[in-house]
């Protein structure tokens, strides 16, 4: 595992490498968008392009500020580090924990970090007010004492709902900016850097003038990466219902957690997988939709805006 401030100093060296050029502490105050142009304006100049990337993450106002209304599931997660004073522990040296079960909607963390341990929680919106406590709990469980955390921050997480605008005219959204979250595991790089590349290349030919918009962009993620984040979804609409039971499944069989690693390798998808096993995914697929369109299991999965059923009791759903 790496830190942020690692990563991302990477990918800005390369992007500089590459011909960018990087305008620090230039706060964008208007976007206005024309037939063929956009104009952002900073606090001292006006930038004028073709086509405007919102790349600003789950807080940015790009997209507001250009007109496009966005539609989210959120989440919150609140997270800190941790220098144990005796040195770092052999036991995280090539170990991860999580937590599942404690936080409606997410799960609890400790990450090794090379020098330091983080310790973090998170869940739907509305947990919020309670994250603190959960942190300091989840400190404890694992040993540690959370007044001894350093770089405490929290933030949020964007889930895209169905309808959402993925492109708007000559505005493209990528990453949390898009809400191209995995609602499973609330991992975002990926959907980031994929979509990032998908965007660039429709850029490419729009401004190359192959195309006359950018809405290649679109049909790139509707057909590859927005099947896998749906799916996802259905996937994390079952987990929250019954984690124990997984637990349970786990602790005999190994097959739950032989899959994660398989999905987070990048070795298996969620495609695939329902694609390989059509029968489980019929059931995976009725009991989401039955976790959606029904209240009691709406509350033991900590849904309060579930998205709509897919496959299942569509007609249903559309009379209610």
């Amino acid at each position: 595992m790496t830190q942020r401030r690692n990563f991302d100093m990477l990918l800005l060296e390369k992007a500089v490498e590459s011909g960018v050029v990087l305008k620090e502490r230039a706060t964008v105050r208007q976007v206005s968008r024309g037939a063929t142009e956009v104009r952002v304006s900073t606090d001292d100049e006006t930038h004028t392009a073709s086509v405007l990337v919102a790349a600003d993450g789950a807080n940015g106002k790009t997209a507001e500020m250009s007109g496009i209304k966005q539609d989210f599931w959120q989440q919150v997660a609140l997270e800190g580090n941790l220098t144990p004073a005796t040195g770092f522990p052999e036991r995280w040296q090539t170990s991860f924990g999580l937590d599942v079960g404690g936080m409606p909607g997410g799960y609890g963390w400790i990450f090794p970090k090379g020098d330091h341990l983080n310790v973090g929680i998170g869940g739907w919106r509305y947990v919020g007010p309670e994250l603190r406590g959960n942190l300091t709990n989840l400190a404890k469980f694992y040993g540690y004492d959370a007044n001894d955390m350093w770089g405490v921050r929290g933030h949020y997480l964007t889930i895209r709902k169905p309808e959402s605008p993925l492109v708007d005219g000559n505005v493209v959204l990528v990453g949390d900016a898009a809400g191209l979250v995995d609602p499973m595991t609330d991992e975002g790089i990926y959907c980031a850097i994929w979509s990032g590349q998908a965007a660039a290349r429709s850029i490419a030919d729009y401004v190359g003038g192959k195309t006359s918009d950018l809405l290649s962009y679109k049909r790139d993620l509707e057909s590859e990466l927005i099947p896998e984040l749906n799916i996802s979804l259905r996937f994390h609409d079952l987990f929250q219902l019954s984690p124990g039971l997984y637990m349970w499944a786990e602790r005999r069989t190994s097959l739950v957690w032989a899959l994660a690693r398989r999905i987070l390798r990048g070795d298996q998808t969620y495609v695939n997988v329902m694609l390989g096993h059509k029968t489980t995914g019929t059931v995976i697929d009725f009991m989401s939709d039955l976790v959606r369109v029904t209240p009691f299991l709406q509350r033991r999965s900590g849904l309060r805006d579930p998205a709509p059923p897919e496959r299942f009791f569509v007609r249903e759903s559309v009379q209610s």
